[in-house]
């Protein structure tokens, strides 16, 4: 038989990233991390820009949406949620006129929890907040490894995945094209050119 190894949390996720902006978010934008953050919300997120101008702010990363270009926040928070971060990513949101706003913390406090899901039930169904706790595991001596846990999403969100896994990929696109098509009425739909980042 195999010897098996033990996990453990890494509670202290400062001992890895020390301060928001010039580590996690870096680490964040780095195109297999920002994948680990699409697969586990279910978006292809591509990054248009670190540390986003919003008016006399920033957002941490702001991106697009891979095939839509629908406009999408990251807001990071290396701490459990506060009030303080709850106002930013609504600014953020209507800053930049996002129709997926993400919101990564280490621990989603219960009052922030149902602020988002009463965000999620009275926005437009255009607009999705995702509350996302990221937690880092070790195994035995290994390197850490990260992981996101949604722990809000929008109400139709998982509906419409399933609605278009029985979808063949002709099907699909016809559905999208449409969706564009209607961002596109509405004055929702810009093209932003992509930013690299080093």
């Amino acid at each position: 038989m195999k010897s098996l190894g033990s996990m453990k949390k890494i509670d202290d996720l400062r001992s890895v990233w020390q301060h928001e902006a010039r580590d996690f978010s870096k680490w964040l934008a780095q195109d297999e991390n920002l994948a680990l953050l699409s697969s586990a919300i279910g978006i292809d997120i591509v990054l248009e820009e670190l540390e986003s101008p919003v008016g006399g702010f920033s957002v941490d990363l702001f991106g697009t949406e891979d095939g839509t270009d629908r406009k999408i926040i990251i807001e990071n928070q290396l701490e459990e949620t506060n009030h303080d971060h709850l106002g930013k990513i609504i600014i953020y949101a209507s800053g930049k006129d996002a129709e997926v706003v993400v919101w990564i913390v280490s621990h989603a406090r219960d009052e922030h929890r149902q602020a988002v899901q009463w965000l999620n039930q009275h926005t437009d169904s255009d607009i999705g907040f995702f509350l996302i706790e990221i937690e880092l595991l070790q195994i035995d001596d290994s390197l850490y490894a990260p992981r996101f846990n949604v722990v809000e999403r929008p109400n139709d969100w998982e509906k419409q995945v399933k609605a278009e896994e029985g979808l063949s990929d002709t099907k699909k696109a016809p559905t999208r094209a449409l969706a564009g098509v209607q961002r596109i009425r509405t004055g929702k739909q810009t093209v932003h050119p992509r930013i690299q980042t080093s």
